[in-house]
């Protein structure tokens, strides 16, 4: 597996992407008591993307304030899940 990313435009007009690693894949999982692949699959919520951006960022080093603050400097993500095959398990 390759991996996923997330590219965050920010509402400044500065624009990042950042990898979901697996510890962020785990992290999203305990969270949200639900398995990646069912959640992007069956019950996929825009928080579920806005969420993994966040703690990728986070992952990678940013500085990254409390999730729903963060959500205010945000103008859009996109996820990149092409290069995976997505059968369920990331």
């Amino acid at each position: 597996m390759q991996g996923w990313s997330v590219k965050v435009v920010k509402t400044d007009g500065s624009e990042a992407t950042f990898p979901v690693t697996p510890k962020v894949l785990v992290e999203f999982e305990r969270f949200y008591k639900v398995g990646v692949g069912k959640a992007f699959q069956d019950e996929q919520r825009l928080e579920h993307v806005y969420w993994l951006a966040w703690k990728a960022a986070h992952a990678a080093g940013e500085q990254v304030t409390v999730f729903d603050t963060w959500l205010d400097t945000i103008a859009s993500v996109d996820l990149d899940t092409e290069s995976v095959p997505f059968d369920g398990n990331p």
